[in-house]
C-alpha cells in the first residue's frame, strides 16, 4: 500500500543516506475511506486527501509541510480515522515521490501552523486556517532523487 509519510528535513536526510526507515504515515484503511466518504483506495482523491493529511500532519509535529510517498506494508495507528499507520523498516528505494511546499506555501502553512497552536490533528484539520490553507496551497511534486534540496 502507499503510505505518506510527514518528515522533518532532518528525518528526510536521515532516511535518504541511512536507506531504511520505520516509519509512521497515512494510508487508504477501511477507516479512512469510510471517515473521508471515499469508495476507492487507489484513485486520485484518495491519494490528494492522504497527501493533505500527512501534510497537515507534518505541519504539526515538525513545523513543515514535507511527506514521502512510500510503497510499505503498513498496519493501522491511531488516529484511524485518519488512516494512520506503521511500518518498517522501510527501504529508500521504495520511496516514489515527495511532496513539499515552496517558499509561498511554506510562509502560509507556519502562519496557519501559528494559528492552530499546539491543536491535535483533529482540531487542526476542522480549522478555518488549514481549510484555507488546503484551499490555497498545493504541496510540489519531487523526485525522490531531490531529497537533498528538501532536507536542509
Amino acid at each position: 500500500m502507499l503510505v505518506f509519510v510527514p518528515l522533518a528535513p532532518t528525518d528526510l536526510a536521515d532516511w535518504a543516506s541511512t536507506g531504511v526507515r520505520d516509519v509512521t504515515g497515512f494510508a487508504a484503511t477501511p477507516a479512512f475511506l469510510e471517515s473521508f466518504g471515499l469508495s476507492a483506495p487507489d484513485s486520485e482523491d484518495t491519494d490528494r486527501t492522504l497527501l493533505e493529511v500527512a501534510g497537515v500532519a507534518g505541519l504539526l509535529e515538525h513545523g513543515v509541510r514535507l511527506v514521502a510517498v512510500s510503497e510499505a506494508d503498513a498496519v493501522g495507528a491511531e488516529p484511524a480515522e485518519f488512516g494512520a499507520v506503521v511500518a518498517g523498516p522501510v527501504r529508500w528505494a521504495a520511496v516514489e515521490s515527495l511532496f513539499a511546499d515552496d517558499e509561498a506555501g511554506g510562509a502560509t502553512a507556519t502562519a496557519a501552523a501559528a494559528a492552530v497552536g499546539e491543536a491535535d490533528l483533529d482540531q487542526a484539520w476542522e480549522s478555518d486556517e488549514v481549510t484555507d490553507l488546503l484551499r490555497t496551497t498545493e504541496l510540489l511534486w519531487h523526485g525522490s532523487s531531490e531529497w537533498e534540496r528538501l532536507s536542509h
